[in-house]
């Protein structure tokens, strides 16, 4: 079953002002002077459909904004300006995050296990010779993706056996992949810091890292990895420090468990690959970093809602792409 636009936009809005209702309500302060013409759960609602790319008439959240203005003032009648609307979405973008956890919370089960991987987030094309612009206090070089190199940040990405996105966090594109995993793990266990394991560990990067209200809750299950994370030193500091069991693929190319990582790791390409296409996860097109961190909450929120709405419909949990028409 797929859904018009119009049934999309109202099914949309009523699962995130359920959630919204139930778990970011209480959490919010009381709200002070006369209420907005377009409610928090409406604002929600069209930042988390901005990011989609697949069966709608926008690619961008500006071409959204301009199209509710003009077609959707029926569903939205209090839609306002692009600056407006880009204000009141940096305000609620810790609902998001609290969104995106909610809808992993319902769709896990107890005995899923966890997979953590990086991916680049570039935000500029020609790493080796760009001149900083967009976020340049927190965008650098760093190595990975088809280009080997690029100019932006690094997203680590925790994932349910299922695909659904359980925490996330960033840094700049300079900082290794176990310095994330670092953050990510010691903010699950209460005590955000980069510490790293002790004794002859490397200096903790000066570059910028990212939010931990993102990162998640700690499921106290088996997490993993792909060998960009392994070192026994790694391994057993985030066992003792952060009660984290990392596992990450033999050494060897034979062992029989190696074809079992490869398989668990296409859970999470999966999850990257629809970030990328379907929801627009390279090249976000932020200016500022509050920008950054609200679209890219936006996108992992839209990619846990777009699973919640496929599931609901009987429809398979990556089909994004069909699921308007």
């Amino acid at each position: 079953m797929a859904l018009d636009l119009e049934t999309f936009l109202t099914t949309l809005y009523v699962m995130i002002d359920d959630l919204y209702q139930e778990y970011v309500v209480a959490q919010r302060p009381a709200p002070q002077g006369p209420s907005p013409e377009l409610s928090d759960s409406e604002v929600l609602c069209l930042g988390v459909a901005a990011q989609w790319r697949s069966g709608v008439p926008w690619k961008t959240e500006r071409q959204l904004v301009r199209y509710a203005l003009a077609h959707l003032r029926p569903l939205f009648p209090g839609m306002t300006s692009q600056s407006a609307f880009n204000r009141r979405l940096r305000r609620v973008w810790g609902a998001l995050i609290l969104i995106q956890q909610a809808v992993a919370q319902r769709l896990s089960t107890p005995q899923d296990y966890e997979i953590m991987d990086c991916v680049p987030v570039p935000i500029a094309r020609g790493a080796r010779s760009f001149h900083p612009g967009w976020l340049a206090d927190i965008a650098r070089i760093g190595k990975g993706g088809n280009d080997r190199f690029f100019y932006g940040l690094h997203l680590l990405l925790v994932v349910r056996q299922s695909g659904v996105a359980t925490g996330w966090t960033l840094a700049a594109g300079s900082v290794q992949d176990r310095w994330l995993a670092e953050l990510l793990l010691s903010s699950r266990a209460g005590s955000p810091q980069l510490s790293g394991p002790p004794g002859d560990a490397p200096e903790p990067p000066t570059d910028w890292v990212g939010p931990v209200q993102s990162c998640g809750l700690d499921a106290h299950q088996l997490i993993v990895a792909d060998s960009g994370y392994e070192g026994r030193a790694w391994i057993r500091h985030w066992i003792d420090a952060y009660g984290a069991s990392v596992v990450t693929a033999p050494a060897k190319d034979q062992h029989p468990a190696r074809q079992w990582f490869s398989s668990v790791r296409q859970v999470v390409e999966t999850a990257f690959s629809t970030l990328c296409d379907g929801f627009g996860l390279q090249f976000p097109r932020a200016h500022i970093r509050w920008g950054l961190l609200t679209r890219i909450a936006a996108k992992l929120a839209a990619y846990n809602v777009g699973i919640l709405i496929n599931r609901t419909l009987g429809r398979p949990d990556f089909a994004f792409a069909t699921l308007i028409v």
